[in-house]
């Protein structure tokens, strides 16, 4: 399963995104029915999909959307595992800080609708040079895992920027019932 982590990689290619500037004012409430969830964002996403292999040898699709504004990055990932694979929020966490070659600031249990997830902070330099935090959520929500994750550089690091990373990360809502 340790290749489950690597769905944590597009971090660094959405990482290149930062420097793009978006549109100021009302954030944009996005509704994913594939993906059975919902988010507010500073903008319409961009919405990507790609192949991973885990460890197993099982195929997995991962799914993705972000959206990036003067100052930051946010994201939302999900993808589904099989009955074979089991999901392990350590892992999760080893192999994310592993894939942006970070250092875990801070972690933490979360959990979304009585769902398990787990919450971290990281912090890691870009290929181009720049020192990032990121704040990911992990939930573990019925064969899916999301991936909820916002990304800006440190230098940016203010009370209002942390306003505005816990305003996405607790925008974050699964639908249920489907």
């Amino acid at each position: 399963m340790r290749r489950i982590a690597t769905a944590f990689f597009i971090l660094l290619s959405a990482a290149a995104a930062l420097g793009a500037q978006g549109a100021a004012g009302e954030w944009v409430k996005y509704t994913s029915p594939e993906g059975r969830y919902s988010v507010r964002l500073p903008k319409e996403p961009t919405l990507s999909t790609q192949d991973t292999t885990a460890a197993t040898g099982d195929k997995l699709k991962q799914h993705l959307a972000q959206a990036t504004d003067s100052n930051s990055l946010s994201m939302i990932g999900y993808f589904d595992y099989t009955s074979a694979l089991s999901f392990n929020f350590d892992r999760a966490r080893d192999g994310m800080v592993d894939a942006v070659k970070g250092t875990l600031l801070s972690e933490r249990a979360v959990s979304l609708g009585g769902n398990p997830g787990r919450e971290v902070k990281v912090s890691a330099k870009l290929p181009a040079g720049p020192d990032v935090l990121v704040r990911a959520r992990f939930f573990n929500v019925a064969g899916r895992v999301y991936v909820v994750q916002f990304m800006f550089l440190k230098s940016n690091d203010t009370p209002a920027l942390a306003e505005k990373c816990e305003k996405f990360l607790d925008s974050f809502k699964v639908e249920t019932g489907q």
